[in-house]
Order: C-alpha cells, then sequence, then structure tokens
C-alpha cells in the first residue's frame, strides 16, 4: 500500500533526528562531512640527515696486567761503518758494485775486492766490514761473465774468461776514483785466488794508479792452462809481467791452502816481484774464512801502513 505523503515526511523527520543526535560523538568543531574530504596534497623534499655525533665517554675502564718492563732499543747498532749498493758501467753493461766506508768525515783510502772463482757477490763484506773498522773505505764488486767459468780447463777459453774480468776491473776502478768517499790518490787492489790473477794484471799495467796489491793466495797456476786470445800484450805467463810493477805487493797465505809446501808455493812470484812481502797463516785454508780472514786482513792493513810510513 502507498505510504501517504504526511507518514513519508514524519519518517524523513525521524532519520534525520537520528543523524543530528549522533553528532554528540564527534570532536567540537568537526563536520561529519569533512571525514570524505579529501586533503590537499603536500611536496615533501628530503635532505640528507646530518648524522648526530655519538659522545664518546670521557673515562674508560683500564684493565690491570701484570708488570712488564721490556729490554730493547729503538735506534740503530753503532756497527762502525755505512754501506750502500753502486753501479758501475761498460760497454753499456752494468756491473753491480757495494761500498762499505767507515763512520766520520771521508774521503777514505779505498780497497777494491776482486773476488776468485765460485765466490758470490758478497762473499768478502766480513773483510770489507773489518777493512773499514781500519779506517778504510772497500769496494766489492760482481765480474759480467759470473764466477765460474766452463769448460774450466779449455785453455783458449779460460784465457779470454779473464780478459774480460781484467776489463772489469779496469772499469770499477774507474768508477771508484768518482765516488765521493773515496780518496783516488790512494787506492789499492785486493784480489783472492783467481781475483788475484786479475789483479795482478790491472795493478801492474795500471801501478801508477795505485799504492799496492793485496793478494790472498794468487792463481798463479792457471796461467800455465790459458792463452789470450783477445788481447795479446796481456801475457800468458805472469812473472815476466809482474816483474815489472815497482808498487809494494803483499802475498798472504795459509798452512793448509795448498797440497804442497805453503813456504814455496810463491817462490818464483817472490822472486819476480820488485819489492814484496810474504806471510803464510796457520791453519788457514784456501778460502780464508772466519778468524782467518781476520787475520788475512790485519796483515794487509799492517804492511799498508808500513807502507804509508816508508813512503811507498
Amino acid at each position: 500500500m502507498p505510504m501517504s505523503g504526511r507518514f513519508t515526511k514524519v519518517i524523513a523527520a525521524v532519520m534525520s533526528a537520528m543523524l543530528l543526535a549522533s553528532c554528540s560523538d564527534w570532536p567540537s568543531g568537526l563536520k561529519p562531512a569533512e571525514i570524505y574530504e579529501t586533503p590537499e596534497t603536500t611536496e615533501v623534499t628530503t635532505e640528507e640527515a646530518t648524522p648526530t655525533p655519538i659522545p664518546t665517554p670521557t673515562t674508560r675502564p683500564v684493565p690491570k696486567f701484570p708488570e712488564f718492563e721490556p729490554d730493547y732499543k729503538s735506534i740503530a747498532p753503532a756497527l762502525g761503518y755505512k754501506t750502500r749498493n753502486i753501479t758501475f758501467f761498460r760497454d753499456g753493461n752494468t756491473i753491480t758494485g757495494r761500498i762499505t766506508y767507515p763512520e766520520g768525515e771521508g774521503p777514505f783510502k779505498t780497497i777494491i775486492i776482486s773476488n776468485g772463482l765460485y765466490a758470490g757477490f758478497g762473499r768478502y763484506a766480513a773483510f770489507a766490514q773489518r777493512f773499514s773498522t781500519h779506517g778504510y773505505a772497500v769496494i766489492e764488486y760482481q765480474y759480467q761473465n759470473g764466477t765460474a767459468p766452463s769448460p774450466y780447463h779449455d785453455p783458449d777459453y779460460l784465457g779470454d774468461f779473464i780478459y774480460e774480468q781484467v776489463l772489469d776491473l779496469y772499469a770499477v776502478l774507474d768508477g771508484t776514483k768518482l765516488i765521493p768517499e773515496v780518496d783516488p790518490d790512494n787506492i789499492y787492489l785486493f784480489g783472492h785466488s783467481m781475483g788475484g790473477l786479475v789483479t795482478s794484471y790491472v795493478g801492474t799495467m795500471r801501478q801508477t794508479e795505485i799504492k799496492g796489491l793485496l793478494l790472498l793466495d794468487p792463481s798463479y797456476y792457471a796461467c800455465r792452462i790459458m792463452k789470450f786470445e783477445e788481447e795479446k800484450t796481456i801475457r800468458t805467463d805472469i812473472y815476466p809481467l809482474i816483474s815489472r810493477c815497482y808498487i809494494p805487493v803483499v802475498i798472504i797465505s795459509g798452512t793448509k791452502a795448498f797440497a804442497c809446501d805453503p813456504a814455496k808455493q810463491f817462490d818464483q812470484a817472490r822472486a819476480s816481484l820488485p819489492y814484496s812481502e810474504y806471510y803464510v797463516i796457520e791453519g788457514a785454508t784456501h778460502t780464508f774464512k772466519g778468524e782467518y780472514g781476520d787475520q788475512a786482513v790485519d796483515i794487509a792493513v799492517g804492511c799498508m801502513t808500513k807502507w804509508d810510513e816508508e813512503g811507498r
């Protein structure tokens, strides 16, 4: 049955009253219609936040340790000498070297050490250090062609092998004179074994530039088994050559250095040299390691000191 107009108005009035009555549940000043309004969009710009520093505690707990008093020094030891690597050149190739010299002001009297066969670079470091304690600078170097020829007993090969080492010592001698710590007017040549042979050649041919020769078991016997093909002016026979060496020479050997009598080992050399001294160290072998090397150095120093006093 359709409702009358009057009844419809009554229902509408009742519903309106109920809706108004429910407004008492909303916060003051807020209209119900506002709940459904879409708020305006606000653009937000974000910036990199600066971190807030974390405060560091002003005091920290200190753990207790057992008492410990270390015994050490934080400075370098007083060695009494200095050393540094140097490089020499011959025909565009490098020759590895090293200089050891005393503490204090130079230039110093200088010794150039030529090593024997099978003795690599650094073999004579102890010799260099001991010489420097006596006030000498020392040059060590390594031949370009190594420490041992092969085949050793081939006369043609061995002669040219030694000749190359002679040229290396020539270059080292030239370069040594340019080193600030070196006194170019006081240079000595030291040679051991085959290095003694090389030293004898160079020392004789350039004796006006050398103060003296220090020879430790020089291998003069090798001259009997080698020929020089590259340079004819270097004689195969060493004795006629050194007979023209007028600078002082000392030869040092050991009682166990050779199978034969050491007192006679260098008779011919001593007879050939115009001025020479000869010393034999009891118990020393051909290598002169340890205390025997020290004795050899001390003998050499004694000779050089005497030569200076004599004005040689």
